[in-house]
């Protein structure tokens, strides 16, 4: 796509335009607080200097309009809980934050079709949907700040992916504000629609680079009867892919989740965040299995069964079984807080890749082999202290944490092309569930073609000609 256009600097007089448009400013002559110039784990550097507060879609519209005309470019932000760069401004870009469109507009509660603003956070939209017998199928570690907007725009993959599928099987419709300030009205709440191009899957995953997502409409899953988490301990990672199947042909259709991590990763969680581990002795590698279904009864019976299966073949070395909604929230908090953990740990570079379950772990042993050649890790007093690995495995997304002393310098170097080239090579995608953000795009060409690349920058190009909406990113950077 060539040098992003230069953005234009916000003049005083902008800042009367926005302000008179009945909307919340907040500016500063140098830079605007921490909370918008800092990602969640302190990488990314912003220099914003504006940021704008509406609280209708045709506000966004005017503002959109305004910057377009007069080059100014624009970050989209939400809860700003993203890890990869992508809702930073790094040029001094306005940013536009929804989290004033926070007005749930319609919940049907026969169809479970759910119609909210971008600014609604998850956890409270699922606590507004619960109390009408439904659940958002998307639920992530960052709940109680991550907003529906930014979910749908980074498409989020989060820790039930397996039962619920991503967010583009649970969209049904948006409204998107165009750069030109055109209102895209594709908020549809019919779960089957045939007529014409699929046009709202443009703007999931798209990072706010096409048009501003200000509404969704998103089909809901019923709250189950009845849930229960098992943890396994395991001793290598083979037995985890075996009882992967199992786990599959045993539990069935009530099988929701079905998470694993390392020993190292589950010793994190207990040092930094006092949590006590899910099971009493320690284990090479752990297991979450989550099932949501209608009979608690009927679901035991299931659970029992599949773990009577696993003792057969000898694959765990101890389990538990968690029924009691506090026991159960206890234990997937642990695992939600991993990535927190982690970070308190040093400077997390993180890695967030698809990759065939087959090739996870030998991932893991290839990074800490790569590094200790390159003189970077295995030592005493080396950069690197940690490498860890933990994920999803029911649909083959891995987390990779690289611990260092600092972001960048000698341990970037080290990791970056060559990590992204090794996944690529072993079939799998660069970004799972985090997005391409401000680095990424760089290695899109590891995991799409030349052809899918430039189809990706045409259609950039063909909604955001004046490349006004967070430019130099995503796509923008391939």
């Amino acid at each position: 796509m060539g040098d992003p256009v230069l953005n234009t600097p916000v003049s005083k007089a902008d800042i009367r335009y926005f302000a008179g448009l009945g909307i919340s400013v907040e500016h500063s002559d140098e830079q605007l607080e921490a909370s918008f110039n800092v990602d969640a784990l302190g990488k990314y550097q912003g220099d914003a200097q504006v940021a704008l507060f509406p609280t209708s879609t045709r506000q966004v519209s005017d503002i959109l309009a305004y910057c377009n005309q007069h080059r100014i470019s624009v970050v989209t932000q939400g809860g700003n809980s993203g890890v990869a760069g992508g809702a930073i401004a790094h040029r001094g870009e306005v940013i536009l934050c929804l989290r004033d469109m926070n007005k749930v507009r319609d919940l049907d509660a026969i169809t479970g079709v759910l119609v909210a603003e971008s600014g609604c956070v998850l956890e409270d939209l699922d606590n507004y949907a619960q109390t009408q017998g439904y659940t958002v199928p998307v639920d992530l570690g960052a709940r109680k700040r991550c907003m529906i907007g930014g979910n749908v725009s980074t498409n989020a993959g989060g820790l039930r992916y397996l039962r619920y599928g991503s967010m583009h099987g649970s969209v049904l419709g948006l409204e998107v504000v165009l750069p030109n300030g055109r209102i895209l009205d594709s908020l549809f709440t019919l779960k089957k629609d045939a007529s014409g191009y699929d046009i709202k899957q443009l703007f999931i995953g798209a990072e706010g680079t096409l048009g501003v997502v200000t509404a969704v409409a998103i089909s809901l899953a019923p709250m189950p009867g009845a849930s229960q988490l098992a943890v396994l301990g395991l001793q290598d990672f083979s037995k985890i892919q075996r009882a992967y199947v199992l786990a599959r042909q045993s539990l069935g259709e009530i099988i929701s989740a079905f998470e694993f991590w390392e020993r190292r990763c589950n010793e994190l969680v207990v040092q930094y965040e006092g949590y006590d581990s899910p099971l009493s002795s320690s284990h090479e590698f752990y297991v979450l299995i989550e099932t949501r279904g209608a009979c608690l009864q009927h679901d035991m019976e299931k659970m029992d069964w599949f773990l009577e299966r696993l003792q057969k073949e000898g694959l765990v070395e101890n389990s538990g079984v968690a029924r009691d909604k506090d026991d159960m929230d206890r234990t997937w908090l642990f695992r939600s807080q991993m990535a927190h953990a982690h970070s308190k740990s040093g400077h997390m570079h993180v890695y967030d890749f698809s990759l065939p379950s087959k090739y996870q772990y030998e991932l893991l042993l290839a990074v800490k082999s790569h590094l200790e050649t390159a003189g970077l890790y295995g030592t005493p007093g080396v950069p690197v202290s940690d490498v860890t690995i933990f994920g999803h495995i029911g649909d083959d997304n891995i987390h990779l944490q690289v611990i260092a002393k600092e972001f960048g310098g000698v341990v970037e170097e080290a990791m970056e092309p060559w990590v992204y080239e090794w996944v690529g090579s072993h079939g799998g995608s660069v970004a799972a569930e985090h997005g391409l953000g401000a680095h990424k795009g760089q290695f899109l060409k590891y995991s799409k073609s030349p052809v899918l690349i430039e189809a990706m920058k045409s259609i950039k190009r063909l909604f955001d000609p004046n490349d006004i909406m967070n430019p130099g990113k995503h796509v923008s950077r391939a």
